[in-house]
C-alpha cells in the first residue's frame, strides 16, 4: 500500500514539473510575437491558396486554330465553347500555323481543321481534324483536351447533322504517354535548389549573430557587397551541383529526355540559386532567431511551390494568382526546365526564361544591402 502511495506521489510530482515547464514554454511563445504570428499566418496562407488559387481543372488554356474563314466546323466550335477551358489566342490561321504555335510555345493546343469546300467526297473522307497538344505538363492540358473529345463525341451522337463530321486525331507532343514523372522531375531540381538555398541564406546571418561572430564581422572593413558575394559563391556552386545531380538521376532512373540546352539550364541555375540565397540573407537579417528565419523561408517557398505550376496547372489559377506566381523565380525555372529537357529549347530560349529571375536577384540584392546597412547602424 505504501509502495502504491509512493508511486502515485512520484507521478504527481512529475506532472507538476511537466506542467510548470509547459507553462514556461507557453510564456516564451507568447512573448515571441513574431514566431507566434508566423505560426498562425502560415495555416491561413495555406487555406487561402488551396481554397482560392489552386484549381485542378485547367482554365484559359491558350488555343490556336488553323481553318478557312468559311469552313464548316460548327460542331467543333460549339464543343470548344461548351468545355470552357480554352482561351482563343489565334483563329483562321493558314494550314500548319496552329501546330507551329504549339511547337514554339505560343499556344498549348493547336487545332488544324482542313478546308473541304472544294474537295471531292472521296478525298474528304481521308481528312481528319488534328489536335496538337503540348504535353510537357500533362496536368495543365490533358483534362481540357479529354473534355473536348468527350463534348465532340456527345454532340456527334445527339446531332443528326453531324453524321458527316470529320474525326478528331489528337497528337501529344514532347510527352506522348503523359508520364507524370517527366513533368515533375525537371521542376524538382528547381524546388530542391530553392528550398536548400533559401534555408542556407536564411540561417546564415542569424546563426552568426547568435554565435557572436556577426558583431566581429561588422567591425571589419568588409563592405556589404563583399559579404554577400563571399557567402554567395560556395552556395551557388553547391546549387549547380544539386541541379545537375537531379537531372542526371532523372535521366538514368526515369529515362527523362535531354532534348535541349541542358548545359545552359545548369548554368542559368546559378542565377536562380543566387536569387534565393540573397533573399535568404534578407530574411536572416530580419529574423531574431533561427526558428523565425526558417519560418520566414517556409512563408516564401510554400506559395512559390503552389503558384509556380509545379504541383497544379498554372492556367487553372485565377488571374490574381497567376500575377503573384510570376513574381516567384520557381515559375520561370519550371518553364525553362521543361523547355530545355522536354521541348528541346535552345540556349537563348532557356536564358530568356531567366530574365525575370535576374530582376528578382537585383531587387533582393538591393534589399540585402539596405538591411545590412541598418544592422551596421
Amino acid at each position: 500500500m505504501r509502495a502504491a502511495v509512493g508511486v502515485l506521489a512520484g507521478w504527481r510530482e512529475r506532472l507538476v514539473r511537466t506542467r510548470e515547464i509547459a507553462r514556461a514554454e507557453a510564456l516564451h511563445i507568447q512573448r515571441d510575437r513574431g514566431t507566434l504570428a508566423l505560426l498562425l499566418t502560415i495555416p491561413a496562407l495555406q487555406l487561402v491558396l488551396f481554397g482560392y488559387a489552386v484549381n485542378l481543372i485547367p482554365k484559359a488554356v491558350p488555343l490556336s486554330i488553323s481553318r478557312a474563314a468559311d469552313s464548316e466546323d460548327k460542331l467543333l466550335m460549339q464543343a470548344i465553347d461548351e468545355v470552357g477551358s480554352f482561351a482563343l489566342v489565334a483563329d483562321h490561321l493558314p494550314p500548319g500555323v496552329a501546330a507551329a504555335d504549339v511547337a514554339h510555345g505560343r499556344a498549348r493546343v493547336g487545332i488544324e481543321i482542313p478546308n473541304l469546300q472544294y474537295r471531292d467526297p472521296p478525298e474528304a473522307n481521308n481528312e481528319v481534324v488534328e489536335v496538337v497538344v503540348d504535353a510537357s505538363d500533362p496536368s495543365a492540358v490533358r483534362p481540357a483536351v479529354l473534355a473536348l473529345e468527350l463534348a465532340v463525341a456527345q454532340r456527334a451522337v445527339s446531332n443528326l447533322l453531324a453524321i458527316n463530321a470529320l474525326p478528331i486525331k489528337v497528337t501529344w507532343l514532347y510527352n506522348e504517354t503523359g508520364r507524370t514523372d517527366w513533368a515533375i522531375t525537371p521542376v524538382l531540381a528547381g524546388v530542391i535548389i530553392m528550398i536548400s538555398m533559401l534555408l542556407l541564406g536564411a540561417l546564415c546571418v542569424v546563426r552568426e549573430r547568435e554565435a557572436g561572430t556577426w558583431e566581429g564581422l561588422l567591425l571589419t572593413p568588409v563592405s556589404a557587397f563583399e559579404v554577400i558575394i563571399g557567402k554567395l559563391c560556395p552556395y551557388v556552386m553547391v546549387a549547380m551541383l544539386q541541379g545537375a545531380t537531379v537531372i542526371v538521376l532523372a535521366h538514368v532512373l526515369f529515362a527523362l529526355p535531354l532534348r535541349g540546352a541542358v548545359v545552359a539550364l545548369i548554368a542559368a541555375s546559378a542565377v536562380y540559386a543566387a536569387a534565393h540565397v540573397v533573399f535568404g540573407f534578407v530574411l536572416s537579417a530580419l529574423a531574431r532567431s533561427q526558428v523565425q528565419a526558417v519560418q520566414l523561408a517556409v512563408f516564401f517557398y510554400l506559395p512559390a511551390m503552389l503558384l509556380s505550376g509545379f504541383m497544379f496547372p498554372f492556367d487553372g489559377m485565377p488571374r490574381w494568382a497567376q500575377c503573384l506566381g510570376e513574381a516567384f523565380p520557381l515559375t520561370h525555372f519550371a518553364r525553362a526546365a521543361r523547355g530545355a529537357l522536354l521541348r528541346g529549347e535552345t540556349a537563348s530560349e532557356v536564358w530568356a526564361h531567366f530574365i525575370p529571375v535576374v530582376g528578382f536577384l537585383v531587387v533582393a540584392s538591393i534589399a540585402a544591402r539596405l538591411v545590412y546597412r541598418q544592422r551596421l547602424e
